[in-house]
């Protein structure tokens, strides 16, 4: 593979700098060079030893360092392999219920009984993990629905804020349309394509005063798609208001919203339920389209310092004998 630089008009300079260390090849004093001694003495000169010093030798190699100098000031360069493109992010909400019923013990996870909220920290961690580019946010509702952390990158923070979570300490309902309700606030608020919504709940919506089929024609307005986790062993029919009408179940919310409703009976079936919805969900990762850059500079500018360091030792030694 052919070479490229860098700095290619560095390269302009090559004939000036051959010229420049041509002229100077004999002219340049030494680095390490001292006047020499002249010892007079009349044995000397009746032997007829002269008591004048001999000419330097001519620095032949002083114009390659200039030129090696050169090249590596251009900075040649090859290409290597592709790098890796990164892919784009999607912005995922988690709605998450923190009702009572999410400390119900009726979840297995390494053989042991833990609450559904357990099982539900255990699994949303790696998938948070997973979502390596996309902003992630996070709500929770019972009585009433609030905003946890908003959309970002700090998967960290994210993390820290699951961590935190229980089950109980908001009320008793569950408050699904005041959820989805904050949630569509971001979301109108947000630019670009909408969020993924990902719901997680163990029944359907039994407080709050925006119901969810009123969120939901909203939601349907906006284009999003909400991907529904029942987390309990257990099915709950759709619950009905005192009006009489009934309430769309969890299914039927993803269903009208191009989703996909799941049902969790203990930690590896939602493992499995989070690890689909990952690789429906998957960024947009674009072909590569740059390659990395392999640089050469530190040879030539090896070979000059080796050129230079070795005739200066020439010339010291010459100097001493």
């Amino acid at each position: 593979m052919m070479p490229s630089f860098a700095h290619p008009w560095l390269l302009i300079l090559l004939p000036l700098v051959l010229w420049l260390g041509w002229r100077l090849r004999s002219g340049a004093p030494a680095a390490f060079s001292r006047p020499p001694i002249t010892l007079r003495h009349p044995i000397l000169a009746r032997l007829n030893l002269a008591d004048t010093q001999s000419a330097s030798a001519p620095r032949l190699w002083l114009p390659l360092v200039a030129a090696l100098l050169v090249l590596a000031a251009a900075q040649p360069q090859t290409q290597g392999g592709w790098l890796p493109p990164i892919g784009e992010g999607r912005d995922i909400l988690l709605l998450i219920d923190t009702s009572p019923s999410m400390a119900i013990q009726d979840m297995s996870l390494d053989n042991q009984t833990v609450p559904r909220m357990e099982i539900l920290k255990h699994a949303a961690r790696d998938f948070i993990e997973s979502r390596t580019n996309d902003r992630l946010g996070m709500i929770v509702f019972s009585d009433h629905a609030a905003t946890i952390i908003p959309l970002t990158h700090d998967h960290t923070a994210v993390q820290a804020q699951l961590a935190r979570l229980s089950s109980g300490n908001t009320g008793a309902a569950t408050a699904i349309g005041e959820g989805l309700g904050v949630a569509l606030r971001q979301i109108e608020a947000a630019k670009g394509s909408p969020p993924v919504i990902v719901l997680f709940s163990d029944g359907d919506n039994t407080g709050g005063i925006l119901r969810p089929r009123e969120a939901l024609a909203y939601a349907e307005r906006l284009g999003l798609r909400l991907y529904s986790v029942a987390v309990t062993p257990d099915a709950t029919p759709p619950a009905a208001q005192a009006d009489g009408l009934r309430e769309p179940s969890l299914s039927e919310m993803s269903e009208l919203t191009g989703g996909r409703a799941y049902q969790a009976g203990d930690a590896s079936s939602l493992q499995r339920i989070l690890s689909d919805i990952d690789q429906r969900e998957a960024a947009h990762t674009p072909p590569p389209s740059e390659r990395a850059k392999i640089e050469w500079y530190p040879l030539p500018l090896s070979l000059a310092l080796l050129l230079l360091a070795l005739g200066q030792w020439y010339e010291l030694r010459g100097h001493r004998t």
